[in-house]
């Protein structure tokens, strides 16, 4: 009873929010360019999908968010699809065959939910952002009153103001602050790959390259450079650099870009959802369906190699962060979700075949059942002890995997 009141507990919560109303990424979508060309083009671009395309049906079933687009082409498997969208009030449809990302392995059409604002990922320490006070997982949603949807709006408008004094506006959980920020011009290096299908390697901060060269990690043509003067000798010219154990064949460019201080990502555009008490009960029912299915084909493709496994599981101080940052930067009502799919996922990992939770003791009874008496109890005892050692085991894994992926650990060691 305990996994199936995890199942009913996520129910309810998906009903009464359904029925109150909440608010998601949206189902607008953005391609980037970076997904219009080299090794990852995006399969929505290629059969005519654009930036602003509102999706509002994927084979044959509603779409409202874009986590309905994603769980849509999870489901996929690869094959065609249908994809009904509006476009400057036209309804549209598209044929597009999902393809696998090569970092993850999940299957995606290319796109990403419409942008919002510039979150700042990181924030370099006594520059013109963090003086003025911005500071990190703020968003900027306007510069001069100039709305920002993406990073790139941002960097092309500070482009054309350095060394003048610019407005931004940032959201900081529920409150709206303003700072004044001065643009100034920062030399980055780039290695541009010789074969087109690669992308280049961008190094916006000279404290990296000073590291990497401390570390020993850069080598050109074999050699180690011994300082940043060194590194900029090279400066136009093509050869062979290695990167912390990684070849790519290029030419180092010196350019000068304006900054004011930040590492900056995408907020996404959210949308207000709310359903009738028949479509909120049909849906949460389905939407806790199609999360089940949707973590037994995940832990099908850890086992396959086709996901991996330090980006894909999480323990809980990892959980933990994921809950503190979604209360504090999505609101109360994307937690309250997040604790329901936590309350269905902890349903299927006790409902797995495994020696010591639920999902093993029911493989004993169905033995028993067949065999028409009771399993050897030295060997029950045997079983249950490998589950569990597997248990710790894999408690252990993901306390040190959740460890190593914290901010502070990972800005440490890279």
């Amino acid at each position: 009873m305990g996994p199936i009141f995890n199942l009913i507990f996520g129910i309810i919560i998906f009903f009464v929010m359904n029925l109150a109303g909440y608010t998601k990424e949206t189902n607008r979508i953005f391609i980037p360019e970076e997904f219009k060309s080299g090794t990852y083009i995006s399969p929505a671009w290629q059969a005519g999908m654009k930036s602003g395309d509102v999706i509002i049906e994927i084979a044959g079933k509603g779409v409202s968010g874009f986590s309905d687009i994603q769980s849509r082409v999870f489901f996929s498997d690869g094959g065609l699809m249908r994809i009904k969208a509006v476009r400057d009030s036209r309804e549209m449809e598209f044929s597009v065959t999902p393809k696998p990302d090569t970092e993850s392995g999940r299957f995606t059409i290319g796109v990403m939910p419409a942008g919002s604002g510039v979150f700042v990922n990181g924030i370099v320490k006594e520059s013109a952002a963090f003086i003025a006070g911005v500071r990190e997982k703020d968003v900027i949603k306007s510069a001069d009153g100039i709305a920002l949807q993406m990073p790139a709006d941002l960097s092309d408008y500070i482009g054309t103001r350095v060394g003048k004094r610019v407005e931004i506006t940032v959201q900081r959980g529920n409150e709206e602050k303003k700072f004044f920020v001065q643009p100034y011009l920062s030399r980055i290096f780039i290695i541009a790959p010789a074969e087109k299908d690669k992308g280049e390697i961008v190094f916006e901060d000279e404290e990296i390259i000073k590291k990497y060269l401390r570390e020993k990690k850069i080598k050109i043509n074999g050699k180690l450079p011994l300082s940043l003067g060194d590194f900029e000798k090279d400066t136009g010219s093509t050869g062979t650099f290695e990167l912390d154990g990684r070849k790519i064949r290029g030419r180092l460019e010196v350019r000068n870009k304006a900054r004011i201080g930040v590492y900056i990502g995408y907020s996404p555009e959210m949308v207000y959802v709310k359903y009738g008490i028949i479509e909120a009960i049909a849906r949460s029912f389905a939407e806790p369906y199609e999360f089940i299915v949707m973590n037994l084909k995940g832990i099908g493709m850890l086992f396959s190699g086709e996901l991996k496994v330090r980006e894909n599981l999480s323990g809980p101080i990892r959980i933990a962060k994921i809950a503190g940052d979604i209360a504090y930067y999505k609101g109360i009502s994307a937690f309250v979700l997040l604790m329901a799919k936590i309350s269905i996922i902890l349903m299927v990992m006790n409902f797995l075949p495994i020696p010591v939770v639920d999902g093993g003791h029911l493989v004993f009874f169905t033995v028993e059942l067949v065999r028409g008496r009771p399993m050897n109890e030295k060997i029950m005892e045997r079983i249950q002890t490998a589950g569990v050692i597997i248990l710790i085991l894999l408690g252990v894994f993901v306390i040190i995997n959740d460890i190593s992926m914290l901010p502070f650990i990972q800005k440490l060691f890279h």
